[in-house]
């Protein structure tokens, strides 16, 4: 009977010492989106299971779906504040939904922890919101990381790049910046816009052909993958490199002969080697029985493991107390090392990752291998590619 009473006691001094705190998890689980979205959110869920396992935290996290449609996420988050009453919200993936989630954000005032929105449009929005973490690196980032690709194949010969950029805030916003810094590089450019989700690009790839680039280079989402790889062997455009940046590619595009020597970039893949990366890939294979490619799902879990040492320190479920000490944290992650600073244009105060995280990946034989820069390259780039 002592025991039992000695064990009531431990179990409730360990009830009393855990900090619950309810999280609203906003993701686009539908839409142009989803993949990236369901990636982030088996992340968050690894670590939620993980850092409840732990006992000095307990995360209760309420899901719900933005669509990649701002009609659906601001009554979404709505929802997550007024009926569900959390106080931290996890999401903005996409960068127009996230730009019209910024007057309800500021409307509810939660904490809110970004985990996509590369937009400097984004950015611009939610510069005077104190409670605005922003984990992903920003697209003026994202132009440095490819400038660097592209100055080498600069040095391959490589001296016209045609453009194809989705016309929403993700594509367009950081277009010009992208021309000029190409254009300084030495290239000359030609760059059209194309509707989101129309899947059909013959027109434009006919314009382009007259132009001969040597790289076609396309910013839009996993849905734009696979029209334009068939598209461009359709109207025999023959660049010597189509280059992508969507924030995720097609499930199973790899397998698709059509994906050879497309290069894209990434922040993470299973091969990246540090301790945190080996660390999450063996947990996210255990539980899922699969490993992923998409940096999402690292990225998911490095924000709730983040906010779980928030908590911790803050020892209280209060949010502004939860900023406060989150403000203050440092961490090695499956991307290296996180720390919070002010972003590069001093608009937002707390910004996770920059262009380092960054690398250069080749679809190779039905896989991404690492190609750029040489530090991290599993296998060398092939220049040009066969399309």
């Amino acid at each position: 009977m002592k025991r039992v009473l000695v064990g009531c006691l431990a179990l409730l001094g360990l009830a009393l010492a855990q900090t619950t705190v309810r999280v609203g998890v906003l993701l686009p689980l539908s839409g142009v989106s989803s993949v990236s979205g369901k990636a982030a959110l088996n992340g968050i869920q690894l670590a939620a299971d993980q850092v409840n396992a732990g006992g000095k935290v307990k995360l209760e996290l309420i899901t719900a779906d933005d669509g990649t449609d701002p009609a659906k996420a601001v009554p979404a988050l709505t929802k997550l504040m007024t009926v569900d009453k959390v106080d931290i919200v996890i999401g903005g993936l996409a960068s127009g939904v996230t730009f019209a989630l910024s007057g309800p954000v500021k409307q509810y005032k939660p904490l809110f922890l970004c985990i996509g929105a590369a937009s400097s449009v984004v950015e611009g929005a939610f510069s005077d919101y104190p409670l605005f973490f922003h984990y992903h690196p920003w697209d003026y980032n994202n132009v440095t990381a490819a400038m660097d690709f592209f100055k080498y194949l600069y040095t391959q010969d490589a001296r016209k790049i045609a453009i194809l950029y989705e016309d929403g805030p993700f594509g367009s916003a950081g277009i010009k910046t992208y021309q000029e810094q190409l254009q300084k590089v030495g290239y000359t450019v030609q760059a059209e816009p194309f509707k989101t989700g129309s899947g059909n690009f013959t027109a434009i790839l006919t314009r382009f052909k007259a132009y001969k680039p040597d790289i076609l280079y396309w910013i839009g989402y996993d849905v734009d993958a696979l029209p334009i790889a068939t598209q461009v062997r359709q109207v025999a455009l023959a660049p010597k490199l189509i280059y992508g940046a969507p924030p995720s590619w097609p499930v199973g595009f790899e397998k698709n002969p059509l994906s050879n020597d497309i290069v894209g970039m990434s922040a993470w893949l299973p091969s990246v080697s540090n301790p945190e990366s080996r660390k999450f890939t063996s947990a996210y294979q255990k539980k899922y029985g699969e490993l992923t490619e998409e940096y999402m799902a690292p990225m998911g879990y490095t924000i709730v493991m983040s906010l779980a040492k928030a908590i911790e320190a803050a020892g209280s479920a209060d949010k502004d107390k939860i900023a406060e000490a989150l403000a203050g944290v440092k961490m090695d992650t499956p991307f290296g090392p996180l720390a919070f600073k002010p972003s590069e244009t001093g608009k937002t105060k707390y910004q996770g990752f920059g262009a380092s995280i960054w690398f250069q990946f080749q679809y190779l034989e039905g896989t991404r291998r690492p190609v750029f820069p040489p530090s991290v390259a599993t296998r060398p780039l092939r220049y040009p590619g066969r399309y």
